[in-house]
């Protein structure tokens, strides 16, 4: 009998300890940092004016505008776009 009661103690301190030592803690830190992006700047636009004058030997007027412009969108496709105005003055 004695020894169940040395027995027990000795028992019960073991599955303590057991438990004891799978005991643990464990901290987990997330730091999330944002960077801003840069607006995107708009794609250049190349434009040419060319303007004439013209009068003729009756007096007559002739003005003449040609406009010719090219752009370059954000995918890289390029546009030409031509334009000509003629305004005629009869005198």
């Amino acid at each position: 009998m004695t020894r169940i009661w040395l027995a027990a103690p000795a028992a019960l301190t073991l599955i303590a300890g057991a438990a004891m030592a799978q005991t643990s803690s464990e901290t987990t830190t997330t730091t999330n940092t944002y960077v801003p992006v840069a607006p995107v700047a708009p794609p250049p636009v190349t434009q040419r004016t060319v303007q004439q004058r013209t009068v003729d030997s009756d007096g007559n007027v002739t003005d003449r505008t040609m406009t010719t412009g090219t752009t370059v969108s954000p995918y890289g496709e390029t546009t030409t776009t031509r334009r000509t105005t003629e305004t005629s003055t009869v005198r």
